[in-house]
């Protein structure tokens, strides 16, 4: 996914992208411009296993699913899949980043942001709840629950570059608004892991047992609208 170059213009009053930013989390490392890239063939091998490896991973978890499966229904060989991702365990990693990397282009537009807290966490908590509702993200979730003891040395990896890091850009923005005023907070952070446990927690709980307690897009736009209102009760200036 790409974004323009060109910046909107903040709006009076509001946190703009260039104010301070200090304490947020880290910018996701760059791989070096030398890294080697695939050929257009080992692309699309590529894509084939990891397409195959998550319908696999989601029909049987990732201790009952084997490299047997996936290779089979990709078509390619198991010397192909040990060359690109090295074991399982590390394509089930490469997967779980695919299918998780578009919550990372939420963060960036969360980082660069310069509208009201009103309007930017409503768009963020709908847009964040959207992504976390879709089939195969619940279904690598599930798995995360069940079998992450599994791997918790690459796992804590992912959760520091991911969710660790998009709290991280919450907090930056909602710190940028106390600097100017708009709100009062004394911990970003903090406050930031609060809304995110606030508008993920009827799918964490209820939607990974009963989709259909989700309800439907409607009504979790309206449930964050909910939860963003009381988030920012507690952060009025007095």
């Amino acid at each position: 996914m790409t974004r323009s170059s060109r910046r909107a213009t903040p709006a009076p009053g509001y946190p703009s992208e260039t104010a301070s930013t200090s304490g947020a989390a880290p910018p996701a490392d760059v791989p070096p411009s030398d890294a080697p890239k695939l050929g257009r063939r080992a692309e699309a091998r590529r894509a084939a296993m990891m397409d195959a490896a998550l319908k696999v991973f989601m029909e049987k978890g990732f201790e009952r699913a084997t490299l047997g499966d996936i290779v089979a229904l990709s078509g390619g060989s198991r010397a192909t899949l040990y060359d690109l991702f090295g074991d399982k365990e590390g394509l089930f990693l490469a997967v779980l980043e695919v299918v998780t990397g578009h919550i990372s282009q939420l963060m960036n537009d969360v980082a660069e942001s310069c509208g009201p807290p009103e309007e930017v966490l409503l768009q963020f908590g709908t847009s964040l709840l959207e992504a976390l509702v879709q089939p195969d993200v619940m279904a690598m979730n599930r798995i995360l629950v069940a079998e992450g003891r599994l791997f918790p040395d690459q796992l804590e990896g992912f959760f520091r570059s991911g969710p660790d890091q998009a709290r991280g850009k919450v907090a930056g923005y909602l710190r940028r608004a106390a600097d100017q005023g708009v709100i009062v907070v004394d911990d970003p952070m903090t406050a930031a892991r609060i809304f995110f446990g606030m508008v993920t927690a009827g799918y964490s709980f209820e939607g990974q047992i009963n989709p259909s307690r989700l309800g439907d897009a409607v009504d979790r736009r309206a449930y964050v609208q909910q939860v963003v209102r009381l988030f920012l009760r507690g952060l009025c200036p007095r």
